[in-house]
């Protein structure tokens, strides 16, 4: 049995295993980790001080998400395993992959607190309405000012307002509307309760047509963009790189 417990009381995110991580919690340990990198924080560190590693291979999981989320949320991932067995365990999959590991929550987190990530962010809960979008383009507009980035203001509320609208016309769930400034790059996120990906027109719709060009434009404006599956739904994402 295993117990995933999500603090987000510390600096950064702290996902704390409890149990017996074998390859039948996999599943779960991945759904976790991907729910915490998501909310992009400023790092999520995985204390592995209290769980038991029943198979080598399943710590192969930090290595998959990890890379998975190479692309975006581009959150630093970081491993705590106070067992020196463990630690030893983990090498290969941290050495891969370039995760750090600490030998204590303590440690990672007195790291993290000394070289913090600038992070700036905005959120917004959403019915599925018809205010969803005007309410989005506002959040992403006042961000952006508020922020310096004068210039991306367009090209941010147009990518904003098809993710929403794509979000609100297919999912028909509530959904969250998020916009985070991580370095150079600006992210745009919508997140909702159905699973299935957007699905992108091969080719722009002829004229007079009134669907089928969101993703397109996306893709255009976007520096670049993809879904992200979580529990009990999905996260769809753009980027937009800062100019130098």
């Amino acid at each position: 049995m295993l117990s995933c417990q999500i603090d987000r009381t510390q600096p950064v995110t702290v996902l704390q295993l409890v149990g017996d991580l074998r390859l039948g919690a996999v599943h779960q340990v991945r759904g976790a980790l991907l729910k915490c990198l998501v909310e992009c924080p400023e790092a999520v560190i995985v204390d592995l001080s209290r769980a038991h590693v029943s198979s080598t291979t399943t710590l192969s999981v930090f290595g998959a998400v990890s890379r998975r989320a190479a692309d975006w949320p581009v959150v630093p991932l970081v491993l705590t395993a106070s067992p020196p067995d463990v630690r030893d365990r983990l090498e290969p999959v941290t050495r891969l992959w370039q995760i750090p590991v600490y030998a204590s929550l303590d440690e990672a987190l007195a790291e993290a607190v000394r070289h913090p990530p600038p992070v700036r962010r905005e959120r917004l809960e959403l019915r599925p309405g018809t205010m969803a979008m005007p309410r989005a383009r506002a959040m992403v507009a006042e961000a952006c000012r508020e922020w310096g980035l004068s210039d991306l203001v367009l090209p941010a509320e147009l990518i904003m307002s098809e993710l929403v609208s794509n979000a609100v016309q297919h999912a028909g769930t509530d959904l969250v509307a998020s916009v985070v400034l991580r370095r150079d790059l600006l992210h745009l996120t919508v997140s909702d309760g159905n699973p299935n990906p957007p699905r992108k027109s091969p080719g722009y719709p002829p004229i007079g047509a009134l669907k089928g060009r969101g993703l397109l434009l996306v893709d255009e404006f976007a520096s670049g963009w993809g879904c992200l599956p979580i529990e009990g739904g999905k996260v769809v994402w753009a980027i937009i790189r800062l100019p130098s």
